[in-house]
């Protein structure tokens, strides 16, 4: 059967494994690309599925699509693929052959496992590394292991011992990849055993020729995650940080040594700084150097800002110039440059969660505040002016739609000199976007829920602060005044139409600790107010007994209206 019998799709692009590991090619994974992860598992459903083959039950398997990035080679060298998405498949197809190698030659079957190591397991006319997978830092000791396996299989040992150049051993001898190696050779031996060396060659080649893939080579390797997206729905995604992080080290090439120690000393350290922020960290960067990105180009757009720049020192330290801000703005985590007025202020942006479309320009700002260009004055104005833009649409109810485009161009329509007036009046030009003026506040204050808003807590506690209560260490919980719930006294003071419009407004609402709310539950306001008063930690609930008497639909209205002009004053427009 030829091979294109074999094939189970009509893509042009459909291969084996020998067809792709019998060119001048090698298969490489990314350095730091994670490590072997399959079991016995995995390997026992292969192997099923070469049983299928070989039983007659079916003449191929599809295993799916395998994506890599053509890297650049001189025309002398063998040309380069790395594998973006299907390191496990074709390493454990490798180590298959491989196994099968070392099994023909201990049974003296040496011109086979010439055959094979020489069309699929080597590049025999290169003079560097020459096997045609060259695995990730992680599992290249294990993988010379398996490799001097094979070497010191039968009479192999004089011939091989000279041909194969294997990569510099890094990582763990032992794990998963070495623990599959033997498996595998432990199974073909076993079948060589029971049905001989015809049947050994057979299922050999099924895995050589009837177990197809889909090659997808990348144009461009920023593609990467919107491709393995599209065809791995349940798959561990490709995040923007594994390509930032390989492409920074293809241009290191096989110098491991130099590779590690960059890894060790510089990448591992900004990974680690950023940590579960690490992926989300990119966007935002690019956009300080590229307004007009798109999220799609963000890729093309990173490997565009650092240019020609060959050094992968260069680049990652470049990468960690906004590293600081960013925290700052994730975490409320500040450096030591930050002035005690400016950390401050942003505490009250970093609570009130502010969405990350204003990142690019506040990174920005907080930059050159550290470097001295923007004074003190101006950074917390700035940032002022941002959480009253953000507070006041989100007691509005208004989504963030649009926010993006203000933000991602304001440091230039600023001139690169922001101040309270320059930014002002850089979001009110955006006509698109409202910054809702005082009237639409009293409404939505009066009228809206605010208790569904991601706001809530910050909102009733700025409240809670301005009439004198110490700032909580921890989240409290929200108390309804007039209960979720009407039970027959509360539904004797508030109807089920004032109930259903006026439960959630600010007015009926206030911070508790979680063991007191749960202690007053559907309590009357006289119940309720009185122990507010005794016991309450926050103002505005012990403020209730001496400021209404009663709970109904006028004093939620008046209660809310008196925090609507509070809030107004607040955040100021």
């Amino acid at each position: 059967m030829s091979l294109g019998q074999n094939k189970v799709t009509d893509n042009t692009h459909e291969m084996s494994f020998h067809e792709l590991f019998s060119q001048a090619t090698q298969v490489t994974i990314p350095l730091f690309q994670r490590e072997y992860v399959w079991t016995e598992k995995q390997l026992k459903r292969m192997i099923e599925e070469i049983d299928i083959i070989q039983n007659g039950e079916d003449t191929n398997r599809f295993l799916g699509a395998v994506i890599a990035v053509r890297r650049s080679a001189n025309p002398a060298e063998p040309q380069p693929y790395e594998i973006v998405d299907g390191q496990q498949r074709l390493s454990t197809l490798y180590l298959f052959v491989l196994a099968a190698a070392a099994v023909a030659a201990k049974n003296n079957y040496n011109d086979y496992a010439k055959a094979i190591i020489n069309t699929n397991l080597i590049i025999d006319w290169w003079s560097g590394t020459n096997t045609k997978l060259v695995p990730s830092f992680a599992d290249r000791g294990q993988f010379c292991n398996a490799f001097q396996q094979l070497i010191n299989s039968g009479d192999l040992s004089d011939w091989l011992g000279t041909k194969a150049k294997l990569p510099a051993k890094s990582g763990s001898d032992s794990g998963k990849y070495i623990n599959q190696f033997n498996r595998i050779k432990q199974f073909l031996q076993k079948r060589y055993n029971e049905y001989g060396i015809d049947h050994l060659k057979e299922i050999v080649g099924i895995a050589q020729t009837k177990l197809t893939f889909v090659f997808i080579l990348l144009k461009d390797p920023a593609t990467a995650t919107t491709v393995f997206e599209g065809l791995n729905d349940s798959g561990v995604p490709i995040g923007i940080g594994d390509l930032v992080r390989n492409e920074v080290f293809s241009k290191i090439g096989n110098d491991s040594a130099k590779a590690e120690a960059i890894h060790r000393d510089l990448w591992l350290p900004f990974r680690n700084k950023l940590g579960d922020y690490f992926d989300k960290y990119f966007f935002p960067y690019a956009l300080i150097q590229d307004s007009n990105l798109n999220s799609s180009d963000l890729f093309r757009g990173l490997r565009k800002i650092w240019g020609d720049v060959s050094n992968p020192e260069e680049i990652i330290k470049k990468l960690e110039d906004y590293s600081d801000s960013y925290l700052a703005l994730c975490i409320g985590k500040y450096p030591a440059s930050f002035s005690k007025p400016v950390s401050l202020a942003l505490d009250k942006l970093v609570f009130s969660r502010c969405p990350t479309s204003v990142f690019p320009f506040m990174m920005k700002l907080l930059n050159e505040y550290t470097l001295g260009n923007v004074t003190e004055k101006d950074t917390i104005d700035c940032i002022k002016i941002i959480e009253s833009f953000m507070v006041r649409r989100a007691i509005a109810g208004l989504e963030p739609t649009g926010l993006l485009g203000i933000f991602r161009s304001a440091w230039n329509a600023c001139n690169g000199k922001p101040d309270a007036t320059s930014l002002t009046q850089v979001i009110n030009n955006r006509n698109t976007v409202e910054w809702p003026d005082d009237t639409r506040i009293r409404t939505s204050i009066l009228s809206r829920n605010i208790y569904s808003s991601h706001l809530r807590q910050y909102l009733l506690k700025e409240y809670d602060l301005s009439l004198g209560s110490d700032d909580p260490k921890n989240e409290f919980w929200i108390e309804h005044i007039m209960p979720q719930k009407l039970n027959t006294e509360w539904s004797q003071i508030i109807s089920d139409k004032d109930h259903q419009e006026l439960l959630h407004t600010w007015g009926n609402l206030i911070p508790l600790t979680k063991e007191m709310n749960q202690s007053v539950s559907q309590s009357l306001f006289e119940v309720k107010s009185k122990e507010f008063e005794t016991h309450s930690v926050f103002a505005s609930a012990r403020k209730l007994s001496s400021e209404y008497k009663k709970w109904d639909k006028e004093e939620i209205l008046k209660r809310s209206s008196i925090i609507a002009e509070w809030a107004i004053n607040r955040w100021s427009k």
